[in-house]
């Protein structure tokens, strides 16, 4: 069996731009994989009946409705290739987090079966099977640390930004992607939430336009970015649809003197990382 890492990320900005006619939403986002990982162990078997066998926390689907599952499935009918694959998913990354836990898992499989079975996919056939997974699943499938991502989040072009120490705070509760774009309320243009297309990656603002609803629904949400900016982080910013927040830090040393009083004060887990070196 060969384990693979599966990177969290952060958005650095989120800028919702249009409600799409399918039901989606266009946007203008800046993704960070940061290094908070899950594992994935994956055996295949070439020989014997073709199937897929997840082995994963009780929380977390093992069956068709898992991404990793979908990855798989995915690969098959694009290769063209039949094998049994095992796969162990060891989970850190919490599910609906707002860190991209289940589309990493996703990105990364993809990845590794085609590094194990010989690369007979290109990086352009990852991509179009991981988007039509999942809207963050493309970001994963790429090797870069920092993407814009534009359309729903799949038309992506690799971005080059110097590495931050993030404070991840962990609330005790998720937030459904679905439920929170679909309580974003889209205002006249010139109001905050409307991106400018004159502004890009060079001149952006740590924003996210999902947090007006999240925030109605989850008020800890609003405390824990008080928390954060009071222990001395420069920026404070949910994180995708929520619900994990992030304070950015100069140095390692500012975010452990800030954990011990963003945990006592919210009660909630933390962590500290960094943006995660190119791969």
């Amino acid at each position: 069996m060969r384990w693979f890492r599966s990177p969290a990320k952060i958005n650095r900005f989120l800028y919702i731009k249009a409600r799409l006619p399918n039901g989606y939403h266009e946007i203008v986002t800046l993704f960070e994989k940061v290094a908070f990982f899950d594992e994935i162990g994956i055996e295949l078997r070439e020989n014997g009946r073709p199937g897929i066998e997840i082995s994963c926390p009780d929380w977390v689907p093992s069956g068709p409705e898992n991404l990793v599952y979908k990855a798989i499935e995915g690969f098959m009918e694009a290769s063209g290739l039949s094998f049994r694959a095992y796969v162990e998913l060891n989970k850190q990354i919490p599910s609906g987090a707002g860190l991209g836990g289940g589309s990493s898992n996703c990105g990364t499989t993809l990845k590794a079966l085609n590094a194990m079975l010989g690369e007979p996919l290109s990086t352009k056939g990852l991509f179009e099977i991981a988007s039509l997974i999942g809207a963050d699943c493309p970001f994963f499938v790429s090797d870069w640390t920092h993407a814009l991502g534009k359309g729903t989040g799949t038309e992506l072009e690799e971005v080059v930004l110097e590495p931050n120490w993030y404070l991840l705070v962990l609330p005790d509760f998720s937030v459904d992607t679905g439920w929170a774009y679909k309580n974003f309320k889209l205002t006249r243009q010139g109001d905050e939430t409307i991106f400018e297309p004159r502004k890009g990656h060079w001149d952006y603002e740590w924003r996210n336009d999902l947090e007006r609803p999240v925030c109605a629904r989850f008020p800890a949400i609003s405390r824990v970015k008080s928390s954060l900016l009071d222990s001395g982080a420069s920026i404070a910013l949910m994180s995708g649809s929520g619900s994990t927040c992030f304070g950015v830090f100069d140095s390692r040393e500012q975010a452990l003197d800030a954990r011990n009083q963003v945990e006592r004060e919210t009660g909630y887990k933390c962590l500290i990382t960094r943006t995660l070196d190119r791969e």
